[in-house]
């Protein structure tokens, strides 16, 4: 069923665990993410990219993964992810997107609380994501970390809160998008810091390569929601090349991606439990 994305966090607030938002670019993906929700009976946000809507059309793959949410038999948010303008968020909104983030981490601190607000003011009603400090690499593709971004400031986190309206705050502590160039290594200290600075549940990004017991780490630290984006297409990429490799006769679409769903699905799942697990 589709919900608020508000209700997963507080949720997620209530329980002392965290709430999984996954990426999603088309079909395949989606139904494996949601059969995944259903098989460990969890709530989960379907989470979609500028460059998926893109990808695949915005107002097809917006129709999707909204139907998906609704036939889901299991408590499912649509989320915008990393959004970089308000009209997106507006677009998302009119479309009946349960939950949005909007991304203006790579601007001058004042530039970011103005588009922050913005985007809280297009939304009403509706759980608001904004970013603070910098999460290196590139939430489409995997490829090389960088370590000289800026990580979240706790006195920057309340002011930019507090003039925001956000719902929930990304944090930059150490984390980034892609696999991880050796052992990632998050900040904890600047972690329970920001949470004592803020009000509002944190979000943790790239979570993929980060070891289990550093993520059940980051949620007794007060994260409420982690994103994975590139274990799920690893899964899909793996399970895909193995099939071609082996060959599907007939150029049966089905057996071509059923591995992978399959695959995608034991990826997703996997994250959901330790998610739940909480503190």
């Amino acid at each position: 069923m589709l919900v608020a994305g508000s209700e997963l966090l507080q949720r997620a607030v209530r329980e002392g665990n965290a709430v999984g938002s996954f990426n999603t670019y088309n079909l395949e993906i989606t139904r494996a993410i949601v059969a995944a929700a259903e098989a460990c009976q969890a709530p989960l946000m379907l989470a979609v990219g500028s460059g998926a809507l893109h990808y695949g059309g915005f107002g097809v793959l917006s129709a999707l993964v909204l139907a998906a949410a609704h036939e889901a038999r299991v408590p499912v948010a649509v989320h915008l992810d990393h959004s970089p303008d308000v009209e997106t968020v507006r677009h998302c909104v009119a479309a009946g997107f349960t939950s949005l983030m909007i991304d203006g981490s790579t601007l001058p601190l004042a530039e970011n609380i103005a588009l922050t607000r913005a985007a809280v003011q297009a939304a009403p009603g509706l759980a608001v994501e904004g970013e603070l400090g910098g999460v290196a690499g590139d939430e489409e593709a995997s490829g090389a970390q960088h370590t000289d971004v800026p990580m979240t400031d706790p006195g920057q986190a309340q002011a930019f809160v507090r003039e925001t309206g956000v719902a929930s705050l990304a944090v930059a502590i150490g984390n980034a998008h892609g696999f991880y160039k050796g052992e990632p290594r998050l900040d904890f200290e600047r972690l329970a810091a920001v949470r004592a600075a803020v009000p509002v549940p944190l979000v943790l990004h790239g979570a993929s390569g980060i070891p289990d017991a550093d993520l059940r780490r980051a949620i007794a630290l007060g994260v409420r929601k982690i994103n994975v984006n590139t274990e799920t297409r690893y899964a899909l990429f793996t399970a895909l090349q193995a099939s071609l490799r082996e060959g599907v006769p007939g150029y049966d679409v089905t057996r071509l991606f059923g591995p992978a769903m399959a695959a995608m699905q034991a990826s997703v799942e996997q994250k959901l439990r330790v998610f739940r697990e909480g503190a």
